[in-house]
């Protein structure tokens, strides 16, 4: 069955296989599984974000916020007043 993955990690029963954040995960190993989804690493697909829908803006770190197009902006309010925009179709 495959999971979503809700926080990057590394696999250590899978040779330190990184998995980041919005990547599927299957195993056929549900001991595995089961752990991974009680440490909050994974959960059911069926909770994940719909397709297509992407957590935008996302903070990039230093205050600076990475947008759906690639760009990025300082500061959160101004990064989603911009990305509001992109939304809705408008240039900058």
């Amino acid at each position: 069955m495959n999971y979503y993955v809700k926080h990057a990690f590394r696999d250590k029963e899978d040779g330190l296989k990184p998995y980041s954040k919005g990547e599927t995960y299957s195993s056929e190993n549900e001991e595995r599984v089961a752990f991974l989804m009680e440490k909050g690493f994974l959960e059911e697909k069926s909770k994940q974000p719909p397709e297509g829908e992407k957590e935008f803006p996302k903070h990039a770190g230093g205050g600076y916020f990475e947008l759906s197009n690639g760009d990025k902006v300082r500061g959160k309010e101004e990064a989603e007043i911009t990305q509001a925009k992109l939304d809705a179709g408008e240039d900058e």
